[in-house]
């Protein structure tokens, strides 16, 4: 394969998006403040910029100077900068990425709370962009999430406006979804989260696993999907190389691989789709704490729905150049059929594995399969941080469903999810699916008033 093939198939979700590439020759730099490279929030924001904008672009260089990666994160104390280059490269082995310093002509992406006009600072749970200094406050521990966030919301305005100024700021918090930043000292680093099961590893899903891994490796994980690489994908997750796309490597393969590099131990796949999966259809009660439920064919909310699901996250990404954040948890008001209703009604009592609904269409599946790379790095992003306030006292902090807009100045809208009249949770019975999460690690939410009602 040339490198014009490889670049038609790269973008080929971004053009049916009805987006083109970036130019090739303008060369984006990535810099840093000195203090926040040495951090924790500086690192996982080096990390996740280097590995989002060699995605977005085949001219990245790092013009930023090497140290070894934090002790907190994955791949502790190797180079940082090789490490983000061969990222980079791994995605695109046709692209420009190297180390040099600054020069004119350069779109400079700089990070930090200082030390350039214009910059992208993410401090505990909080993320700004716009001109420097950042009014964003000093947090003590160390978190990631308003890092991370930062720098989607840094390349959501570098793709939007083609290397455009950044004369307006913007401010907010992952805590509760807001643009107010806010002071929290919760950290998730090293926090355990239990059994972590992911149904659908795509751009969401693979997205998701990786930021959790950013950020604790104590959890189990379970990987569904059916579905192999293709060379499309790799612009969309954070995990997926041109190498996993050559051998058409299965999806949960090299997401588990990934995490087990990045030091979880126990990782168990299966790659099948929902409906076929012993892991799911074969789980033991209370087994599973956490569904992210990142999957979109075969009917899967009906089988979801129909298995007794325990807590469950998930994030969409639309045509709108927004990412939606869904909760819904067990014996609350609405369920994920209420949100994305399959196009004919099934009766409660049909058997959750019967191969008669699995090829039907739902309304979720009929969107096309195409996405912007900031999108799908901002839905799983949304999607980990809620799984790692889990733990967090007083939990939830958010109305259960969350839309990040990024087509202009960004936004953050938290509203509840309704119940649908006529869904197939209206007659499940709510005492067999408490039973059915009973001994899960996050039982304690089960049937609890949800915020934003």
């Amino acid at each position: 394969m040339d490198q014009q093939q490889f670049y038609d198939r790269l973008n080929d979700r971004m053009l049916r998006y009805g987006a083109s590439p970036l130019d090739q020759t303008q060369v984006v730099a990535i810099t840093a403040s000195p203090d926040y490279l040495a951090s924790y929030d500086g690192q996982v924001a080096t990390l996740v910029a280097s590995n989002l904008l060699g995605r977005l672009s085949p001219s990245v260089q790092v013009g930023f100077p090497d140290i070894p990666i934090h002790p907190r994160l994955p791949w502790a104390g190797r180079s940082l900068v090789e490490h983000a280059l061969d990222g980079m490269r791994a995605a695109d082995p046709f692209g420009s990425y190297g180390t040099r310093q600054v020069t004119a002509g350069d779109f400079r992406f700089h990070l930090g709370p200082d030390g350039h006009n214009t910059v992208i600072h993410g401090s505990g749970w909080n993320a700004y962009i716009g001109p420097g200094p950042s009014p964003l406050s000093p947090i003590e521990s160390d978190v990631g999430i308003g890092a991370a966030l930062a720098v989607v919301l840094g390349a959501a305005h570098l793709f939007r406006t083609r290397f455009g100024a950044m004369t307006e700021s913007f401010a907010c918090n992952a805590w509760d979804w807001t643009d107010v930043p806010k002071r929290v000292e919760f950290s998730p680093v090293e926090v355990s989260l239990g059994h972590v099961m992911t149904a659908g590893l795509g751009s969401v899903g693979s997205a998701a696993n990786y930021f959790l891994a950013l950020a604790t490796r104590d959890f189990r994980a379970s990987l569904i999907d059916h579905d192999g690489i293709g060379i499309h994908n790799i612009t969309r997750s954070p995990i997926f190389t041109d190498a996993h796309a050559k051998v058409d490597m299965a999806k949960v393969d090299a997401v588990a691989a990934f995490l087990r590099r990045a030091g979880v131990e126990d990782v168990a796949v299966d790659a099948v789709a929902l409906h076929e999966s012993a892991l799911w259809s074969l789980r033991e009660a209370g087994s599973t704490d956490i569904l992210i439920s990142a999957a979109n064919e075969f009917n899967v909310r009906y089988h979801i729905e129909m298995g007794f699901p325990p807590i469950q996250f998930y994030a969409t990404t639309g045509r709108n150049w927004q990412a939606t954040l869904m909760r819904h948890v067990p014996g609350a008001k609405a369920c994920s059929l209420c949100v994305f209703p399959p196009d004919e009604k099934y009766a409660p009592t049909t058997c959750a594995t019967d191969g008669s609904t699995a090829s039907q269409t739902t309304v979720e599946e009929k969107r096309t399969d195409a996405a912007l790379p900031f999108l799908s790095f901002a839905a799983g992003l949304m999607t980990a941080a809620e799984v790692l306030k889990l733990n967090a006292p007083g939990y939830p902090f958010s109305a259960e469903r969350v839309m990040l807009g990024l087509k202009g100045q960004p936004l953050l809208i938290g509203t509840p999810i309704p119940h649908r009249t006529g869904c197939l949770c209206e007659g499940r019975d709510k005492s067999v699916h408490i039973a059915a999460v009973a001994g899960s690690r996050y039982v304690v939410f089960v049937g609890q008033a949800e915020v934003g009602r």
